[in-house]
């Protein structure tokens, strides 16, 4: 997974005065809103799906405690996200408290907005629980621009609403006649774009951790649905339920891949300590570990005693049988050796969990250790004794891996000896930096030797480092690790980065404090950077936990006017920045049949008007794809007296063409009338977003019947008025235009006559003989024709590699650390990450190729 980051270099110098003026109280959630980094781990996108963890993890506390059997995740149109739980719903009666800014309050709004308040401090009302230190749910209500909670219990249904952290809708009762049998909290909120520079949450990275949970919590069911329409054209909606557990988990994980052992299960439960350990584990044909752990269903990266107790099991178990059996000769395997190939997940749950923070990235109660280790001991010995015939497979794989690491060994000695011999044991083609400041330096990794050349060109000599690499790598992911090193490209990667590989990995002896992949923005660059990406993440895991890995983002475009320019990163972004230049001078104005301005639509209005046309753009891009021609569909229905709604939900196909249906009756008996079978009969997910964005869009004033007309004319081939036009103010030096529209002459506050004149100032004051009215066909035409009007007297250039592009613009487009855009690749998902790596590069072609399918009509940039 990557996230955006810019770094920069610290600029920051210390005041002269330091006095008690300088010392600040922050109060209540601004602490939160302040400094997000420390409670969710910064304003990523790993940060912005914390928050919905956060909610799903005191949902799945509920069905812990036995309260609750189901979990609802809704990602909405608005971006929103809504979290619902059939539990005892959160506390409504008021606190009985000393302090007195608590007391009499409602317990749910002191949940949502004092820190350190919660029901998870002593085991009363929870045995074991996820959340320990009542900041999880503040966090939410304190980074989103609004949060609203319904509680349902006892019959009442509840409402309190929030903005950015303040109450904004007291606590009320919504209803009081509800069924006992419906109970349970919704929390929903809309992320702050104040706080995330993208607030678009990811269904894939949803996905993976609720399909997760899941699994730990057997018996559970987990929904998740996503309103968005995707590429593809649906709305997605999965369920989750599984009863076998983290068994069934191992298994999915090793889905795709060929595997040694049967999947071996373990649980554990000391009822006078409240201890709890389910452990699940396989051996597959492959060279890597997959291990995943959890303490009360918070899956913990860093590891910590649950994960110490299992590997000092696993290694002493399987070794002692091996020499038992006489399978070990001369080289004993190590841990590293008898957990190749392992996927393993293991799941403790216990009433005190002690983490290293906030994000509980790790485990690190003591009494744990000793819990696991006899639990994996005695159930991992006796299953070894009930399966010699697998057991010898696991301890011959383990002797195998021995070997090969020995082999590996040698390789590396051999690097070593070649590199005595050359230039400070660094490689010859690698353009080092001069400063040994490891956390200021960085380098760079380019795809051969032209780009390389301008990188070296336009590089910062004290800070930046250049490796150009020639051809494609090895793909690591279906070799050995002796095999990885006799690569001679891998080989110069490591020589640069001298920290080592694999089990030998020493992050302290990395040379630079950011390691970048750039690569050009075309099929060949992203094939190149994928096998990077895959030999880092398999042989230099640690480097990537760390965040030491970016990704380059070049630039596609550089739009220039005059003696002026700018680079553009992508086509969303060009999208985003013609809007920008036209919005300059520009306001959306709505015209009489005699061709008069009723309307002028500006400022904030407008801001969220385009952003609906953004999205309705990409709907009817979707339809495209689909085959529907959608605005002759609309043209239709924009003529239909029957008032069935604005667009047909079904779509009935056969051979001889398509029937649209608005109801699913109609639909059915189109099917039975031409004797269809069920499957030719499917519904058309996208038309309840379009229709609430058609719903937006009328109450900015836009007529959506509108949206239908092409070139100023109907299906039937009536001439119909343009209703819409862009007003622009005159150039400077700009000559009257003697056909344009006279502007609104209604007086404003001053007196004087108001202006329909662009980028949100209605009221400036202007000569409308020199304002041009560029008029717009239909609703689609508002956008394209703004970026016309965006175009104008700029000149757009494309770059097709990094080696067009010149060293000084290269520098200030990609590695200026004050200008450039970096993405940042992260841990987040590893299990979904190790999976993906495992479809996209191993070795079974037919579960790449459904995956290839099923995302066929996602794919934005093709080359043929």
């Amino acid at each position: 997974m990557t996230e955006q980051t810019t770094p920069t270099e610290p600029t920051t110098a210390a005041p002269e005065k330091y006095t008690s003026e300088e010392i600040q109280v922050l109060e209540g959630l601004e602490a939160i809103r302040k400094r997000p980094g420390m409670y969710v781990g910064g304003t990523g996108m790993n940060a912005l799906h914390h928050l919905v963890y956060e909610c799903v993890d005191n949902a799945i506390d509920e069905a812990m405690a036995g309260f609750a059997t189901s979990v609802d995740v809704r990602i909405g149109v608005d971006g929103s996200c809504a979290v619902s739980d059939d539990g005892r719903g959160m506390p409504v009666d008021p606190m009985k408290h000393e302090n007195p800014k608590i007391n009499g309050r409602p317990a749910v709004e002191v949940i949502l907005t004092e820190v350190h308040a919660g029901g998870k401090f002593d085991n009363n009302a929870y045995k074991v629980s996820g959340g320990l230190h009542g900041v999880g749910v503040k966090c939410v209500n304190a980074l989103s621009e609004w949060t609203e909670v319904i509680v349902r219990k006892a019959g009442v249904q509840w409402s309190i609403s929030f903005e950015r952290g303040k109450v904004t809708h007291p606590l009320h009762q919504v209803c009081a006649d509800l069924p006992t049998t419906e109970r349970g909290t919704t929390i929903r909120f809309l992320p702050d774009a104040q706080i995330f520079s993208d607030t678009n949450f990811r269904f894939e990275t949803l996905e993976f951790r609720l399909r997760e949970l899941a699994y730990l919590n057997p018996g559970v069911r987990i929904r998740l649905v996503d309103e968005r329409v995707d590429a593809s054209g649906h709305v997605r909606d999965v369920a989750f339920r599984d009863q076998d557990g983290i068994r069934a988990y191992v298994q999915f994980l090793n889905s795709g891949r060929t595997t040694v052992s049967s999947c071996i299960g373990i649980a554990r439960v000391d009822e006078a300590r409240g201890l709890r350990a389910d452990i699940a584990l396989q051996y597959t044909d492959g060279t890597n570990e997959n291990l995943l752990a959890f303490g009360n269903n918070i899956r913990n990266p860093d590891g910590g005693t649950h994960v110490v107790g299992f590997k000092t099991a696993l290694t002493r178990v399987i070794n002692g049988y091996a020499r038992e059996k006489g399978l070990i000769k001369d080289l004993v395997p190590t841990g590293d050796d008898l957990r190749e190939g392992l996927t393993a997940v293991i799941s403790v749950k216990l009433p005190s969990p002690q983490f290293n923070n906030q994000t509980k990235e790790k485990l690190l109660n003591e009494e744990i250790e000793g819990f696991v280790s006899q639990a994996v001991g005695e159930e991992l010995a006796a299953w070894l004794d009930r399966n010699p015939a697998e057991a010898r497979k696991i301890c011959q794989r383990a002797v195998l891996a021995a070997e090969a690491r020995e082999a590996a060994r040698r390789a590396r000695d051999l690097i070593r000896r070649k590199s005595a011999l050359g230039d400070n044991a660094l490689p010859q083609k690698l353009a080092d930096c001069s400063s040994n400041d490891v956390e200021r330096t960085e380098i760079f990794i380019v795809e051969g030797d032209s780009a390389g050349g301008s990188a070296k060109g336009g590089r910062d000599h004290v800070h930046q480092a250049i490796l150009p690499l020639r051809g494609k790598l090895l793909n690591v992911e279906r070799c050995r690790l002796d095999k990885v090193l006799a690569f001679e490209e891998i080989q110069t990667l490591i020589q640069a980065l001298q920290c080592g590989i694999a089990d030998e990995l020493d992050p302290a002896k990395l040379r630079y404090g950011r390691i970048i992949i750039m690569t050009d923005a075309d099929v060949d660059g992203s094939h190149i950077r994928t096998l990077l990406l895959t030999f880092f993440f398999r042989q230099m895991q640690e480097l990537v936990r760390q965040g030491r890995i970016y990704i380059a983002q070049p630039p596609l475009y550089r739009v220039s006017r005059g003696k002026t320019g700018q680079y553009v990163l992508n086509d969303k972004q060009m999208s985003d920045t013609l809007a920008g230049l036209a919005l300059k001078r520009a306001v959306l104005v709505v015209r009489g049949a005699d061709g008069s301005i009723e309307r002028a639509i500006e400022g904030d209005i407008l801001q969220r008007v385009l952003r609906q046309l953004h999205r309705l753009d990409e709907l009817v891009t979707v339809s495209k794809r689909r085959g529907i021609v959608f605005t002759r569909l609309l043209a239709e229905r924009a003529n239909d007296p029957t008032g069935k709604g604005l667009l047909p939900r079904f779509l009935v196909s056969w051979g001889g063409g398509d029937a649209l249906c608005w109801t699913e009756a109609d639909a059915a008996r189109v099917a039975q009338k031409r004797n269809l079978p069920a499957d030719s009969m499917r519904e058309l997910h996208e038309n309840s977003e379009l229709e609430r964005l058609f719903g937006q869009l009328a109450q900015s004033g836009l007529d959506i019947t509108d949206f239908a007309l092409v070139q100023e004319e109907s299906v039937a081939g009536e001439k119909l008025p343009t209703r819409y036009g862009w007003l622009l103010r005159a150039e400077k030096g700009a000559k009257p235009k003697a056909d344009d529209a006279a502007p609104s002459t209604e007086p404003d506050d001053d007196g004087e006559p108001k202006q329909a004149v662009g980028g949100g100032r209605a009221n400036a004051k202007s000569d409308p003989s020199k304002d041009e009215l560029v008029e717009v066909a239909n609703i689609p035409g508002i956008l394209h024709t703004l970026h016309e009007v965006g175009r104008r007297g700029i000149e757009v250039q494309r770059f097709k590699g990094l080696g067009e592009m010149e060293a000084e613009q290269l520098w200030e487009t990609t590695m200026d650390p004050a200008r450039r855009t970096l993405l940042r690749v992260s841990m987040e998902a590893a299990a979904e990450c190790d999976r993906l790596f495992n479809v996209l590069m191993g070795e079974d072609v037919e579960q790449r190729r459904a995956y290839i399918e099923k995302h066929a009509l996602e794919v934005k940039n093709l080359d043929i």
